[in-house]
């Protein structure tokens, strides 16, 4: 894990969000889940990308239903003032058993109260590259 120019404390909060998002997700709890996501959230993998709080807890609890266990693991979080990147790796086990891996872009914002909120996302498959 890269720390660069960053409070411990502020990156013990955001590797907390990784840990509580992964066992919220495995648990079935969602409400554990979206503790950290604020009024509005951005996917932008998704075709309508803007996400109210109601709509991203729906959109976690049809994935969760669906079985999938996850592993997220941040590998490298930057904090510049309010705003935080977090890069990272999630492995996806879904029922059938053919697992998978994608990498992570979040951004976080501090609220006024301190805490983390993530407000921005996106991920995708790991692709293999081979300078030639």
């Amino acid at each position: 894990m890269q720390k660069i120019h960053q409070h411990s404390s502020d990156i013990a909060a955001l590797q907390d969000i990784a840990r509580e998002a992964t066992e919220g997700f495995n648990t079935g709890d969602v409400d554990r889940v979206m503790r950290f996501y604020g009024e509005t959230y951005v996917d932008v993998n998704l075709r309508n990308p803007v996400q109210s709080f109601a709509e991203r807890r729906e959109y976690y609890a049809q994935v969760i239903r669906r079985g999938i266990k996850i592993q997220v693991t941040p590998d490298e979080i930057r904090v510049e003032g309010d705003f935080a990147f977090i890069r990272g790796t999630i492995a996806l086990k879904p029922p059938d058993g053919k697992q998978s891996e994608l990498r992570y872009l979040e951004i976080a914002r501090r609220s006024s109260d301190g805490s983390w909120k993530v407000i921005w996302g996106m991920d995708g498959p790991v692709q293999e590259y081979t300078p030639g």
